[in-house]
C-alpha cells in the first residue's frame, strides 16, 4: 500500500501546528492559500459548476474513539495531521464542544438535534444502541429538500429496517451497523442491506465509497457521512502508517491521576489510526476540490467521545465512558470558504445537539416545529461566521449510566455534586461546591429536572423487526441475541460483532425479542460453522406456540481472523470467521411479538459443537 507516499505529497510530514503559534501558522496559511494553492479548500471560483446552487454540499466527517488532543492544532506534536490542522486553520474551531461518553448517543444526537434519551438510545448494544422510529433525522430534513444522502462507515444506531440507514434518510450506505468491528482488513460488510466483502482497509474502503458518491452527486446537493470506525480498537493499521510511527520521539504524554497509567505501543498505533484518517480526509478535500466543489461544501469534522486510552490531552480528567472533561470534549471543525472566516475560534458552550440545527441554518433549510420533538439543541451559525456574535448562557447535559453532568457557562457540576469553574480550571482540580452553595443547589435541581423530563421518553424493551414490507429479509446478528444453558458461550465478552459457540446441549438455548410487521410466510436461515461429526444435527425453532425444526446438511467450519493484524493485544472485541448458511425451513407467523428460541433438538456427542453468528428471517409471501 502507498498511502503514506501518496498523503507525503499532499500533507507534508514537516506541517504541524501547535496551539502556542496558531496565529504565525494561520498568517503562513493564508499566505500559502492565497499565493501558493489557490485551489486549497475552495477559492469563490465563479466557474464553479454549482456556484449558484439554492443549498451547500454537506461532508461530515465522525472519528471513533479519538481524543481532544489527537491532533497537530490541538499542540500535540505526536500526531501529524496536516490536512486537519489546515482545515482547522481554514475555517472554525469550537474548543467547547461536548460529546457523549460513548459512540451511539453521539450519533443520535448528532443525527436529531435531542438528547440521546428521548431517542432511546440508552446503550451502546442489545438493542440499547437504537434511535427510535419516530426521530426526524439530518439526513431525512437534507433528503426532503433534495439532496443526495449517504453514509459510510460505522452506523451504530439500529440494524434491521426501518432502524437500517437506509430507513432514516440514507438512500446509500456502505459499512456496518455493530458498535465496533472485529477486523478492519477486507472485512465482512453490507452495501443497503446486501452482505458484500470489503476491498482492503476499512477506513480508505470507506472513504473511497464515499468518493464513489460524490462524483456520482456532483451536480446536485449532497449530503455524505463519513463514519470512520477508528481508533476504536482493535488496533489495526495498515504497516506504512505504523512504520512511520513506531520510532517516532514522542514528547506529550497522559497527565493524569497517578493511577492512570498510558500504555505507549496503544499511544503509537492510535497515532497511526488518526493519520490515516488525515490521509483519508485529505483525500475527500482534494476531490471536492477536483470537481471544484470546495466553495460550495460544508465540512465537519469531530470525534463521537473521549479516548479510548490515557494518552495526552491536556490534563483533562476522564476518558471515554466517563461524562468529565476527558470523557466528553471535543474539538469540532466546521469550513465553509467565504461564509466561515478562517481562523475562527468559537469559545460558545455547544455540543452534537446543534448540529443539526446549526447546519440545517447554514444551508437554508427550515426545521419545523414540532411540539412532540422539539430540539434539545441550538444553532450556533451565526457564532460561526461572525467573529462578534455575543455567547449565549445555556446549559448542556452529559450522561452515561445514570451519571449525570452538567456544564452550565463556564461551569460544571460532576455527577457526585463536585462544582468546577472550567474557564480556570479545565482539569477538574479545585471543588467549589462548599464556598459556592447556591449556584451548587440551583445546578442540582437543574440536573433533577433534566434527568426527569428527559429519561421518561426512553423505551426500556423494544423488539427487534422483521419482515418490513420495503426490506423483507432481517438479520438479526447474536449481539441482538442472549444466550443461556451448561456449554453456549460468546465468542468474547462484548456482544457486538460476537458470535455464539460451544452450542452442544438442547440446553443450550438462543433467544431473540422479535415482532413480525407482516403476517405471511417466513423462511429462517441459520449463519453457522458446523464439524463433520455435527451433520444430520436438527435445530428447532420455537416462536409464539409454534414450532420449524431443520436439519444441518452441510459441514463447514473456517479460521478465526483478525488477531494477526492486532498492533496490540485485544481485550474484549471477538475475533472474525466465515459462516454457512443453512436453511432450517419456512414458517407461518403473525404480527405478534414474542421471544424466538434456537435450540438443538438433541444433544450433539462431546466433542462436537456449533457455532451461530446469526439467523434471518425472509418474508417470502404475505
Amino acid at each position: 500500500m502507498n498511502a503514506p507516499d501518496s498523503a507525503k505529497t499532499l500533507s507534508p510530514a514537516n506541517i504541524v501546528l501547535s496551539a502556542n503559534t496558531f496565529l504565525k501558522t494561520l498568517a503562513g496559511w493564508l499566505v500559502w492559500t492565497l499565493l501558493v494553492s489557490p485551489q486549497a479548500f475552495g477559492t469563490q471560483n465563479t466557474d464553479s459548476a454549482i456556484s449558484d446552487r439554492k443549498h451547500p454540499n454537506i461532508v461530515v466527517f465522525l472519528s471513533d474513539d479519538q481524543g481532544w488532543g489527537d491532533f497537530g492544532f490541538q499542540g500535540n506534536t505526536n500526531f501529524l495531521t496536516p490536512n486537519l490542522d489546515r482545515l482547522a486553520l481554514a475555517g472554525a474551531v469550537c474548543q467547547r464542544f461536548y460529546v457523549c461518553p460513548v459512540c451511539a448517543p453521539t450519533r443520535a444526537e448528532f443525527l436529531t438535534g435531542r438528547y440521546h434519551p428521548r431517542g432511546s438510545t440508552m446503550g451502546v448494544t442489545q438493542g440499547d444502541e437504537r434511535l427510535d422510529l419516530d426521530e426526524v433525522t439530518i439526513a431525512d430534513r437534507l433528503k426532503s429538500h433534495g439532496y443526495a444522502t449517504g453514509a459510510f462507515g460505522k452506523w451504530h444506531n439500529g440494524s434491521q429496517y426501518p432502524y437500517h440507514p437506509n430507513g432514516r434518510g440514507f438512500d446509500d450506505f456502505y459499512g456496518f451497523c455493530s458498535g465496533h468491528w472485529g477486523d478492519y482488513f477486507s472485512p465482512p460488510l453490507e452495501q443497503n442491506g446486501r452482505s458484500v466483502r470489503g476491498n482492503g482497509f476499512v477506513a480508505d474502503d470507506f472513504t473511497d465509497h464515499a468518493i464513489e458518491f460524490i462524483r456520482k452527486h456532483s451536480a446536485e446537493p449532497f449530503f455524505c457521512y463519513v463514519a470512520f470506525n477508528t481508533p476504536h480498537s482493535p488496533m489495526q493499521v495498515p504497516d506504512p502508517y505504523m512504520d512511520r510511527v513506531k520510532d517516532r520521539t514522542l514528547k506529550f504524554f497522559h497527565e493524569g491521576r497517578p493511577a492512570e497509567k498510558e500504555d505507549e505501543p496503544t499511544t503509537r498505533a492510535a497515532i497511526a489510526m488518526v493519520e490515516n484518517i488525515d490521509w483519508n480526509v485529505g483525500r475527500m478535500l482534494d476531490l471536492l476540490n477536483q470537481l471544484k466543489l470546495g466553495d460550495d461544501t460544508i465540512i465537519v469534522y469531530f470525534n463521537d467521545n473521549g479516548p479510548n486510552s490515557f494518552r495526552w490531552n491536556a490534563g483533562m480528567k476522564g476518558r471515554k465512558g466517563t461524562v468529565d472533561e476527558g470523557g466528553v470534549r471535543s474539538p469540532l471543525i466546521i469550513h465553509w470558504p467565504g461564509k466561515i472566516p478562517p481562523g475562527q475560534r468559537v469559545d460558545q458552550l455547544s455540543g452534537a445537539v446543534d448540529l443539526s440545527p446549526t447546519l440545517c441554518e447554514l444551508a437554508d433549510i427550515p426545521v419545523e416545529p414540532d411540539p412532540d420533538h422539539h430540539l434539545d439543541g441550538i444553532s450556533i451559525a451565526k457564532h460561526l461566521v461572525d467573529r462578534n456574535a455575543p455567547k449565549i448562557s445555556r446549559s448542556l447535559f452529559s450522561q452515561w449510566s445514570g451519571r449525570i453532568a452538567m456544564r452550565q457557562d463556564q461551569y460544571l457540576l460532576d455527577p457526585d455534586g463536585a462544582l468546577f469553574d472550567l474557564s480556570n480550571d479545565p482539569t477538574q482540580q479545585t471543588d467549589l461546591a462548599p464556598s459556592d452553595p447556591p449556584r451548587t443547589a440551583s445546578m442540582a435541581s437543574e440536573v433533577k429536572r433534566w434527568r426527569d423530563e428527559v429519561f421518561r421518553s426512553a423505551q426500556a424493551q423494544r423488539p427487534f423487526l422483521i419482515g418490513h414490507p420495503t426490506r423483507p429479509t432481517a438479520l438479526l446478528p447474536a449481539q441482538d441475541g442472549k444466550c443461556r444453558g451448561p456449554s453456549v458461550t460468546r465468542s468474547d465478552t462484548a456482544p457486538n460483532c460476537s458470535f455464539f459457540t460451544n452450542i452442544r446441549s438442547t440446553e443450550d438455548t438462543l433467544t431473540w425479542d422479535i415482532e413480525p410487521l407482516t403476517a405471511g410466510r417466513y423462511s429462517l436461515w441459520i449463519h453457522c460453522t458446523a464439524p463433520e461429526s455435527a451433520v444430520g444435527a436438527k435445530l428447532r425453532m420455537d416462536f409464539n406456540g409454534k414450532q420449524l425444526v431443520g436439519t444441518i446438511e452441510k459441514a463447514f467450519q473456517s479460521p478465526l481472523r483478525g488477531q494477526s493484524n492486532d498492533r496490540v493485544p485485544r481485550k474484549s472485541e471477538s475475533l472474525m470467521k466465515d459462516f454457512q448458511m443453512a436453511k432450517l425451513g419456512l414458517i407461518e407467523l403473525e404480527t405478534r411479538q414474542g421471544i424466538c428460541q434456537i435450540r438443538l433438538a438433541e444433544s450433539l456427542a462431546k466433542d462436537a459443537s456449533i457455532e451461530i453468528q446469526a439467523i434471518e428471517f425472509r418474508l417470502e409471501s404475505d
